[in-house]
């Protein structure tokens, strides 16, 4: 049976580090990529006035969300790592841990923006501390700082 890796990405640079972490894995692993990209229906807001409820904004994906899944799809190619992509709309650590459940991988992948040094929680967002502490299987956080082996940093 293949393995199978959940990596969760947004069009943060700590996404993309754990993107690149997670295709150069599961190409030493000989496990499957399935990489997911939640855009939560938010509310727009802008500064000074209240919430702008748009109709039609809602559960309809932003193109950069495409754009960073395209791109993972990309670097999976080039490391010959099977990938499927899915773009997911809703809260983003329900959506997480639903798609968790249903696909069952044998580890979840976040990147990590924050030095832990301050602490956990501090090195967490909200959505990635709830999958954290709520996921069935066990979570990966990459450190920004991790690069390739053999690159310069």
């Amino acid at each position: 049976m293949t393995a199978c890796l959940l990596l969760v990405v947004d069009d943060s640079p700590p996404a993309l580090v754990a993107a690149r972490y997670t295709i150069e894995l599961a190409r030493t692993l000989h496990a499957r990529v399935r990489v997911v990209n939640v855009a939560a229906d938010a509310v727009l807001t802008s500064p000074g006035a209240g919430a702008l409820d748009l109709p039609g904004s809602a559960g309809r994906p932003d193109s950069a969300d495409h754009s960073v899944l395209g791109h993972v799809e990309r670097l999976a190619h080039l490391e010959e790592v099977e990938v499927q992509a899915v773009q997911l709309t809703g809260d983003i650590a329900q959506s997480v841990l639903d798609e968790a459940r249903r696909v069952r991988p044998d580890l979840i992948v976040l990147g990590r923006a924050e030095d832990p040094g301050s602490g956990l929680r501090a090195a967490l967002s909200p959505w990635a501390a709830r999958v954290l502490e709520s996921a069935e299987q066990p979570v990966l956080m990459v450190p920004q700082e991790w690069r390739p082996r053999g690159s310069r940093p």
